[in-house]
Protein backbone atom coordinates (compact mmCIF):
# COMPACT_ATOMS: atom_id res chain seq x y z
CA UNK A 1 0.00 0.00 0.00
CA UNK A 2 1.30 3.48 -0.92
CA UNK A 3 2.05 5.68 2.06
CA UNK A 4 -0.08 8.80 2.43
CA UNK A 5 1.51 12.20 2.28
CA UNK A 6 1.48 14.10 5.53
CA UNK A 7 0.02 17.04 3.60
CA UNK A 8 -2.70 15.11 1.93
CA UNK A 9 -6.14 16.64 2.42
CA UNK A 10 -7.58 13.55 3.96
CA UNK A 11 -4.88 13.72 6.66
CA UNK A 12 -6.68 16.66 8.25
CA UNK A 13 -8.96 15.82 11.08
CA UNK A 14 -12.40 16.41 9.68
CA UNK A 15 -13.66 17.18 13.15
CA UNK A 16 -11.44 20.33 13.31
CA UNK A 17 -11.58 22.06 9.91
CA UNK A 18 -9.05 24.93 9.23
CA UNK A 19 -10.34 28.53 9.42
CA UNK A 20 -8.66 30.40 6.50
CA UNK A 21 -8.86 33.75 8.28
CA UNK A 22 -7.22 32.37 11.41
CA UNK A 23 -4.52 30.75 9.32
CA UNK A 24 -3.73 34.07 7.57
CA UNK A 25 -3.61 35.85 10.92
CA UNK A 26 -1.13 33.29 12.26
CA UNK A 27 1.07 33.67 9.19
CA UNK A 28 0.99 37.50 9.37
CA UNK A 29 2.04 37.40 13.04
CA UNK A 30 5.30 35.69 12.10
CA UNK A 31 6.19 38.01 9.16
CA UNK A 32 8.26 41.19 9.70
CA UNK A 33 6.23 44.38 9.46
CA UNK A 34 6.85 46.56 6.40
CA UNK A 35 6.10 50.30 6.60
CA UNK A 36 4.24 51.82 3.66
CA UNK A 37 6.54 53.72 1.28
CA UNK A 38 6.96 57.44 2.09
CA UNK A 39 7.31 60.14 -0.52
CA UNK A 40 10.77 61.72 -0.50
CA UNK A 41 10.77 65.52 0.07
CA UNK A 42 11.61 67.52 -3.02
CA UNK A 43 15.29 68.43 -2.97
CA UNK A 44 17.42 70.72 -5.07
CA UNK A 45 21.05 71.72 -5.21
CA UNK A 46 24.35 70.00 -4.78
CA UNK A 47 23.75 69.48 -1.05
CA UNK A 48 20.15 68.35 -1.50
CA UNK A 49 18.57 71.39 0.10
CA UNK A 50 14.87 70.85 0.55
CA UNK A 51 12.73 73.06 -1.66
CA UNK A 52 10.56 73.91 1.33
CA UNK A 53 13.64 75.08 3.24
CA UNK A 54 14.40 77.53 0.44
CA UNK A 55 10.86 78.84 0.07
CA UNK A 56 10.28 79.12 3.82
CA UNK A 57 13.58 80.86 4.62
CA UNK A 58 13.23 84.10 6.59
CA UNK A 59 16.06 86.50 7.41
CA UNK A 60 16.60 87.94 10.85
CA UNK A 61 14.21 90.88 11.44
CA UNK A 62 15.80 94.33 11.66
CA UNK A 63 16.39 96.08 14.97
CA UNK A 64 13.48 98.44 15.60
CA UNK A 65 15.10 101.09 17.78
CA UNK A 66 18.57 102.35 18.70
CA UNK A 67 19.49 105.26 20.94
CA UNK A 68 22.84 106.63 19.82
CA UNK A 69 25.54 108.04 22.12
CA UNK A 70 28.70 110.01 21.47
CA UNK A 71 31.95 108.35 22.51
CA UNK A 72 33.32 111.66 23.80
CA UNK A 73 32.28 115.25 23.33
CA UNK A 74 29.51 115.97 20.87
CA UNK A 75 30.63 116.74 17.30
CA UNK A 76 30.35 120.29 16.03
CA UNK A 77 27.92 119.25 13.31
CA UNK A 78 25.57 116.44 12.38
CA UNK A 79 25.36 115.99 8.61
CA UNK A 80 22.22 114.10 7.55
CA UNK A 81 22.37 112.84 3.98
CA UNK A 82 19.44 111.60 1.90
CA UNK A 83 19.07 108.45 -0.20
CA UNK A 84 22.40 107.82 -1.97
CA UNK A 85 21.45 104.71 -3.98
CA UNK A 86 24.97 103.75 -5.01
CA UNK A 87 26.01 107.24 -6.13
CA UNK A 88 29.46 107.28 -4.56
CA UNK A 89 30.79 110.04 -6.82
CA UNK A 90 28.01 112.37 -5.69
CA UNK A 91 28.50 111.37 -2.05
CA UNK A 92 32.17 112.31 -2.27
CA UNK A 93 31.30 115.61 -3.98
CA UNK A 94 28.80 116.42 -1.25
CA UNK A 95 31.28 115.63 1.52
CA UNK A 96 33.77 117.95 -0.16
CA UNK A 97 31.19 120.70 -0.50
CA UNK A 98 30.31 120.29 3.18
CA UNK A 99 34.04 120.46 4.06
CA UNK A 100 33.55 117.31 6.08
CA UNK A 101 36.10 116.79 8.84
CA UNK A 102 36.29 113.51 10.66
CA UNK A 103 36.30 114.07 14.41
CA UNK A 104 34.38 117.32 14.07
CA UNK A 105 31.41 116.09 12.02
CA UNK A 106 29.15 113.07 12.38
CA UNK A 107 27.51 111.86 9.17
CA UNK A 108 24.04 110.29 9.51
CA UNK A 109 22.57 108.46 6.49
CA UNK A 110 18.79 108.10 6.23
CA UNK A 111 18.92 104.73 4.46
CA UNK A 112 18.97 103.29 0.95
CA UNK A 113 22.72 103.45 0.55
CA UNK A 114 22.47 100.82 -2.17
CA UNK A 115 20.75 99.83 -5.46
CA UNK A 116 19.76 101.75 -8.59
CA UNK A 117 23.02 103.74 -8.84
CA UNK A 118 26.37 102.46 -10.18
CA UNK A 119 28.55 101.94 -7.08
CA UNK A 120 26.60 100.47 -4.15
CA UNK A 121 29.50 98.54 -2.62
CA UNK A 122 31.67 101.65 -2.83
CA UNK A 123 29.02 103.68 -0.97
CA UNK A 124 28.91 101.09 1.83
CA UNK A 125 32.69 101.12 2.18
CA UNK A 126 32.89 104.92 2.06
CA UNK A 127 30.23 105.14 4.77
CA UNK A 128 32.15 102.67 6.91
CA UNK A 129 35.36 104.63 6.31
CA UNK A 130 33.87 107.85 7.68
CA UNK A 131 32.11 106.03 10.54
CA UNK A 132 28.66 107.11 9.38
CA UNK A 133 25.55 106.31 11.39
CA UNK A 134 22.77 104.76 9.31
CA UNK A 135 19.17 103.63 9.52
CA UNK A 136 17.98 100.72 7.40
CA UNK A 137 16.19 101.54 4.17
CA UNK A 138 14.01 99.15 2.20
CA UNK A 139 16.72 98.61 -0.45
CA UNK A 140 19.36 98.02 2.22
CA UNK A 141 16.98 95.53 3.79
CA UNK A 142 16.50 93.60 0.54
CA UNK A 143 20.26 93.30 0.06
CA UNK A 144 20.68 92.09 3.65
CA UNK A 145 17.95 89.48 3.20
CA UNK A 146 19.52 88.28 -0.06
CA UNK A 147 22.92 87.91 1.62
CA UNK A 148 21.49 85.99 4.59
CA UNK A 149 19.76 83.64 2.16
CA UNK A 150 22.94 83.17 0.10
CA UNK A 151 24.89 82.44 3.28
CA UNK A 152 22.16 80.00 4.36
CA UNK A 153 20.15 77.58 2.21
CA UNK A 154 21.12 79.43 -0.97
CA UNK A 155 24.76 78.51 -0.46
CA UNK A 156 24.13 75.03 -1.85
CA UNK A 157 22.50 76.26 -5.05
CA UNK A 158 24.16 76.79 -8.40
CA UNK A 159 23.43 79.78 -10.62
CA UNK A 160 21.28 77.56 -12.85
CA UNK A 161 19.29 76.33 -9.88
CA UNK A 162 18.76 79.88 -8.65
CA UNK A 163 17.52 80.86 -12.10
CA UNK A 164 15.08 77.95 -12.10
CA UNK A 165 13.80 79.01 -8.69
CA UNK A 166 13.47 82.58 -9.89
CA UNK A 167 11.37 81.48 -12.88
CA UNK A 168 9.17 79.19 -10.77
CA UNK A 169 8.73 81.77 -7.99
CA UNK A 170 10.46 79.42 -5.61
CA UNK A 171 12.70 82.03 -3.98
CA UNK A 172 11.86 82.94 -0.36
CA UNK A 173 10.69 86.54 -0.94
CA UNK A 174 8.46 88.01 -3.63
CA UNK A 175 10.90 90.90 -4.14
CA UNK A 176 13.85 88.57 -4.87
CA UNK A 177 14.81 88.87 -8.55
CA UNK A 178 18.08 87.60 -9.98
CA UNK A 179 17.89 90.31 -12.62
CA UNK A 180 17.81 93.08 -10.00
CA UNK A 181 20.68 95.00 -8.42
CA UNK A 182 20.18 93.56 -4.98
CA UNK A 183 21.34 90.01 -5.72
CA UNK A 184 24.65 91.13 -7.24
CA UNK A 185 25.26 93.70 -4.48
CA UNK A 186 24.59 91.05 -1.83
CA UNK A 187 27.18 88.75 -3.44
CA UNK A 188 29.78 91.51 -3.78
CA UNK A 189 29.65 92.83 -0.22
CA UNK A 190 32.31 91.50 2.14
CA UNK A 191 31.37 89.73 5.39
CA UNK A 192 32.40 92.87 7.30
CA UNK A 193 30.23 95.04 5.02
CA UNK A 194 27.14 92.93 5.60
CA UNK A 195 27.72 92.63 9.35
CA UNK A 196 27.92 96.42 9.53
CA UNK A 197 24.71 96.83 7.52
CA UNK A 198 22.78 94.27 9.55
CA UNK A 199 23.23 96.47 12.61
CA UNK A 200 21.25 99.34 11.03
CA UNK A 201 18.15 100.06 13.14
CA UNK A 202 14.91 101.25 11.59
CA UNK A 203 14.50 104.05 14.17
CA UNK A 204 17.44 106.02 15.54
CA UNK A 205 17.32 108.63 18.30
CA UNK A 206 20.22 111.00 18.84
CA UNK A 207 22.22 112.12 21.88
CA UNK A 208 22.11 115.55 23.47
CA UNK A 209 22.17 118.31 22.26
CA UNK A 210 20.26 116.78 19.31
CA UNK A 211 17.99 114.50 21.34
CA UNK A 212 14.68 115.88 20.03
CA UNK A 213 15.52 114.47 16.58
CA UNK A 214 14.61 111.01 15.31
CA UNK A 215 15.91 109.40 12.08
CA UNK A 216 13.94 106.88 10.00
CA UNK A 217 13.99 105.87 6.36
CA UNK A 218 10.29 105.87 5.47
CA UNK A 219 7.87 107.25 8.02
CA UNK A 220 6.09 106.78 11.33
CA UNK A 221 2.54 105.90 12.30
CA UNK A 222 1.38 108.84 14.41
CA UNK A 223 -1.17 106.63 16.20
CA UNK A 224 1.61 104.61 17.87
CA UNK A 225 4.48 105.53 20.22
CA UNK A 226 8.00 105.02 18.89
CA UNK A 227 8.58 101.67 20.57
CA UNK A 228 5.30 100.29 19.22
CA UNK A 229 6.07 101.01 15.55
CA UNK A 230 6.38 98.14 13.09
CA UNK A 231 9.95 97.87 11.75
CA UNK A 232 8.82 96.79 8.27
CA UNK A 233 6.38 99.72 8.03
CA UNK A 234 8.97 102.25 9.18
CA UNK A 235 11.15 101.41 6.18
CA UNK A 236 8.43 101.94 3.54
CA UNK A 237 5.72 104.26 4.89
CA UNK A 238 4.75 107.28 2.82
CA UNK A 239 1.09 107.67 3.73
CA UNK A 240 -1.35 106.51 6.38
CA UNK A 241 -4.50 104.98 4.87
CA UNK A 242 -7.62 103.55 6.51
CA UNK A 243 -5.88 100.17 6.79
CA UNK A 244 -2.71 101.64 8.30
CA UNK A 245 0.71 102.64 6.89
CA UNK A 246 1.24 102.27 3.15
CA UNK A 247 4.03 102.96 0.67
CA UNK A 248 1.51 104.42 -1.77
CA UNK A 249 1.08 108.19 -2.13
CA UNK A 250 -2.35 107.65 -3.69
CA UNK A 251 -4.06 106.37 -0.55
CA UNK A 252 -4.77 108.19 2.69
CA UNK A 253 -2.75 111.16 3.94
CA UNK A 254 0.97 111.91 4.11
CA UNK A 255 2.34 110.50 7.35
CA UNK A 256 4.27 113.70 8.15
CA UNK A 257 1.06 115.75 8.07
CA UNK A 258 -0.54 113.41 10.60
CA UNK A 259 2.63 113.55 12.67
CA UNK A 260 2.45 117.38 12.79
CA UNK A 261 -1.21 117.16 13.85
CA UNK A 262 -0.30 114.73 16.63
CA UNK A 263 2.50 116.94 17.98
CA UNK A 264 0.18 119.94 17.94
CA UNK A 265 -2.41 117.99 19.92
CA UNK A 266 0.12 116.71 22.44
CA UNK A 267 1.50 120.20 23.01
CA UNK A 268 -1.99 121.31 24.03
CA UNK A 269 -2.50 118.29 26.29
CA UNK A 270 -1.84 118.92 29.96
CA UNK A 271 -1.16 115.25 30.65
CA UNK A 272 2.20 114.54 32.29
CA UNK A 273 2.24 110.83 31.46
CA UNK A 274 5.54 109.25 30.47
CA UNK A 275 4.15 108.41 27.02
CA UNK A 276 3.12 112.00 26.44
CA UNK A 277 6.52 113.28 27.57
CA UNK A 278 8.45 110.86 25.35
CA UNK A 279 6.36 111.60 22.28
CA UNK A 280 6.79 115.33 22.78
CA UNK A 281 10.50 114.94 23.41
CA UNK A 282 11.15 112.97 20.21
CA UNK A 283 9.13 115.23 18.00
CA UNK A 284 11.33 116.10 14.99
CA UNK A 285 11.82 113.49 12.29
CA UNK A 286 14.43 113.25 9.52
CA UNK A 287 13.65 110.74 6.78
CA UNK A 288 14.16 109.74 3.14
CA UNK A 289 12.40 107.29 0.78
CA UNK A 290 9.89 109.72 -0.77
CA UNK A 291 11.55 110.79 -4.04
CA UNK A 292 8.14 111.42 -5.56
CA UNK A 293 7.61 114.36 -3.21
CA UNK A 294 11.23 115.51 -3.53
CA UNK A 295 12.83 117.60 -0.79
CA UNK A 296 10.34 118.23 2.04
CA UNK A 297 11.36 120.70 4.75
CA UNK A 298 8.59 121.24 7.31
CA UNK A 299 8.91 122.54 10.89
CA UNK A 300 8.84 119.06 12.47
CA UNK A 301 9.83 116.79 9.58
CA UNK A 302 12.67 116.93 7.05
CA UNK A 303 12.41 114.69 3.99
CA UNK A 304 15.81 114.43 2.30
CA UNK A 305 15.18 112.20 -0.73
CA UNK A 306 15.77 114.78 -3.47
CA UNK A 307 15.83 112.28 -6.37
CA UNK A 308 19.60 111.81 -6.54
CA UNK A 309 19.47 108.67 -8.66
CA UNK A 310 16.88 110.16 -11.04
CA UNK A 311 18.85 113.22 -12.08
CA UNK A 312 17.90 115.35 -9.08
CA UNK A 313 20.19 116.22 -6.17
CA UNK A 314 21.88 114.58 -3.21
CA UNK A 315 21.04 116.69 -0.18
CA UNK A 316 22.52 117.15 3.28
CA UNK A 317 20.66 118.70 6.23
CA UNK A 318 22.94 120.26 8.85
CA UNK A 319 22.51 120.59 12.60
CA UNK A 320 22.82 122.98 14.27
CA UNK A 321 21.40 125.65 12.00
CA UNK A 322 18.98 123.53 9.92
CA UNK A 323 20.69 124.47 6.66
CA UNK A 324 20.83 122.32 3.52
CA UNK A 325 23.60 121.71 0.99
CA UNK A 326 23.11 119.80 -2.27
CA UNK A 327 25.00 118.54 -5.31
CA UNK A 328 23.49 117.76 -8.70
CA UNK A 329 23.28 114.12 -9.77
CA UNK A 330 23.07 112.49 -13.21
CA UNK A 331 20.10 110.34 -14.12
CA UNK A 332 21.30 106.82 -13.37
CA UNK A 333 17.88 105.49 -14.34
CA UNK A 334 18.39 105.90 -18.10
CA UNK A 335 20.50 107.29 -20.93
CA UNK A 336 24.30 107.35 -20.97
CA UNK A 337 24.48 107.08 -17.18
CA UNK A 338 22.61 103.78 -17.34
CA UNK A 339 25.11 102.53 -19.93
CA UNK A 340 27.98 103.48 -17.61
CA UNK A 341 26.19 101.64 -14.83
CA UNK A 342 26.02 98.45 -16.88
CA UNK A 343 29.68 98.83 -17.88
CA UNK A 344 30.71 99.17 -14.24
CA UNK A 345 28.85 95.97 -13.44
CA UNK A 346 30.84 94.19 -16.15
CA UNK A 347 34.04 95.71 -14.82
CA UNK A 348 34.88 97.56 -18.04
CA UNK A 349 35.25 101.00 -16.44
CA UNK A 350 36.94 101.77 -13.11
CA UNK A 351 35.15 102.09 -9.81
CA UNK A 352 34.84 105.60 -8.40
CA UNK A 353 35.73 104.15 -5.03
CA UNK A 354 38.74 102.18 -6.23
CA UNK A 355 40.15 105.31 -7.89
CA UNK A 356 39.00 108.30 -5.81
CA UNK A 357 38.60 111.51 -7.79
CA UNK A 358 38.25 113.85 -4.82
CA UNK A 359 40.44 114.87 -1.94
CA UNK A 360 38.63 114.27 1.32
CA UNK A 361 39.64 114.91 4.89
CA UNK A 362 39.83 111.42 6.43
Amino acid sequence: MQARSALAPDSVDSAHPIDPAALQQAVDAHLPSVAPPQQEPQTIGRLKVRAAEVKDFRAEPPTLFEKKTFAGTAPKRLLFIGDIHGSVKELNLLLCKLKFKRGEDQVVLVGDLVAKGPESVAVVRRARQINAWCVRGNHDDRVIRWREFLDGPGKALSQTELKDLDKSKGLPYDDFKLSGDHYKIARDLSPDDITWMKAFPTIMTLPSPFSEWVVVHGGLDASKPLLKQDAEDVMVTRNIASGGPTSSRDEGQAWFELWADKMKGLSQDNSTSETNFNELHYNKIIYGHDAGRNLQLHPLTKGLDSRCVYGGQLTAFILPGENTVSVTCPNYDGGDAAKDRRRRRRGTIPSAYAEPMYTLEQ
